[in-house]
Parts: C-alpha cells; structure tokens; sequence
C-alpha cells in the first residue's frame, strides 16, 4: 500500500490540481505525435579494439525521444502496478566504466572523447550531457565536438533547457558498470523533470522532441513506457503503453521491439 501511495503522491504533484484530466480538450489529449527510436550509433572494428572499454562491432546505440506537440512539456516517465515500465535487451546493456554516466546529466561533455565515453548507457529528460540537450543528428546543424566517425559532423548535442531530473524509486545503479544489465523495471517508479518552479522540459527545438534515454546493445531492445505531459493550461494528460483506464490514454508507440 505505501509504495503505491508514493507514486500516487508524485503524479499528483505533476498532475497540478487546477485541472483534472478529464477536463483536457481533444488537443490535449493528441499532445503525443510520436516516440522515435534513433540509431545514434553503430559500432565498427575500431570501438572493439578499444583497450579500455571493447565495444563489439555492430553493437548499436539507440536514443529514444518523446516527440510532442508545440508548448506541451514532458513531465514524467513512469512504471505503476497497472502499468509496468520495462526497458530490456536480448543480450546486456554497454555500460562505459569510464563514464559511469547514471543520466544524462551526468555525461560530463569535456570527456566525451575519451574511449566509448559518448556511447555509454543512461536515462535523462533533454540532456545529453551536462553542457548540452540531446537531439536527433538528421535535425543537429551545428556541428560536432565527437571525434568518432559518423559523429564527427553531427553529435546529437545542441543548446537548450537542462531540466534537474528528479528520479524516485528506481535503481540508477542499473546504469553503473553493469555488465550483466538486460532488464530496467519499475512498477512504482520513474524520472521526472523540474525547470525552475513548474515542472516539465519542452525539446531544444521548435519539433519540441525530449529525449528520455540513450541505450547501448548488441541484443535486441524492446520497451514498455508511460509517459506525463504537461498542457499549456496546466493540466497533465497520462500516456500508456497498455491497458487505459479512466482519462488515461493508450499509445501504441511506447511499446517498441526492434526488428
């Protein structure tokens, strides 16, 4: 019973009383355009030779982004008893012991040259390091800091908001060094974002796409995700993966197996 009540004292904070969910116009309720599933990376020969930390070829690191309607805010990603969050992989996740990143936050960006540093694994709302916001490399016209090839002119990194990223009942550990890491899952937790007293991160760009997680594998990924995003008036309108009761509202995209 109490963790249950923990979750429900969270959503309830991002949820902002001033409006209940059923109270959402049919443009609220359309706020979720998408959830894209980007091949940030493809390692070669030259990452497993890496003598620090071997990446074998053909291992793919992916970025996963909320893609939303202009001025909706991403508020949370979540996993409940009726709805379970499950991030998992057929074989492990890469987890760089150099980097040791545990969310995005933590990538420090001065470093992300060294060995696979910029391909290690973590969660994050917007930031893909502590300098700078994640966005889709066919969208980043800004040139690169990376040094790797195929990164060497778009990195995936621009300027824009860097929300604190509040996690709560998750193990970010998963994250740390973990080479046996295959399955991240929560069905009383997740990670929210927090920019200056409201809650929420709109994406660095006029597409407004958050990135939520980067993921490195050379297994086959799937996932099963909720998501809450804030409305321009204030209300929150609930994303789920399966199952929708009440005001919540299914989303085929936040299931995903690659093929």
């Amino acid at each position: 019973m109490k963790r249950v009540k923990i979750l429900f004292i969270i959503i309830s904070f991002f949820s902002f009383h001033a409006q209940a969910q059923n109270g959402l116009t049919n443009t609220d309720k359309s706020a979720l355009e998408g959830i894209i599933v980007e091949k940030y990376f493809i390692a070669d020969s030259s990452d497993y030779n890496d003598t620090l930390n071997p990446l074998p070829k053909g291992t793919i690191t992916y970025r996963i982004y909320v893609d939303m309607k202009p001025d909706y805010t991403l508020q949370l990603v979540y996993g409940n008893e009726k709805h379970p969050l499950t991030i998992q992989t057929s074989t492990q996740f890469y987890n760089n012991a150099d980097c040791g990143a545990l969310i995005g936050y933590n990538v420090n960006y001065l470093k992300v040259n060294r060995s696979t540093f910029a391909l290690d694994s973590w969660l994050t709302i917007n930031s893909a390091s502590n300098q700078y916001a994640g966005i889709l490399k066919s969208e980043d016209a800004d040139g690169s800091v990376l040094n790797r090839h195929s990164l060497n002119k778009t990195d995936g990194f621009t300027q824009g908001n860097l929300p604190v990223i509040k996690p709560f009942n998750i193990d970010l550990n998963f994250f740390n060094n973990d080479t046996n890491a295959s399955l991240f899952s929560t069905n009383n937790g997740g990670w929210a974002a927090i920019t200056g007293v409201k809650s929420g991160s709109k994406g660095p760009t006029v597409e407004n796409r958050v990135l939520i997680a980067q993921l490195t594998t050379d297994g086959k990924l799937s996932f099963d995700l909720n998501i809450q995003i804030g409305t321009p008036s204030g209300g929150a309108v609930q994303f789920v993966s399966k199952h929708a009761e009440g005001a919540e509202i299914k989303f085929d995209q936040l299931s995903f197996t690659t093929k």
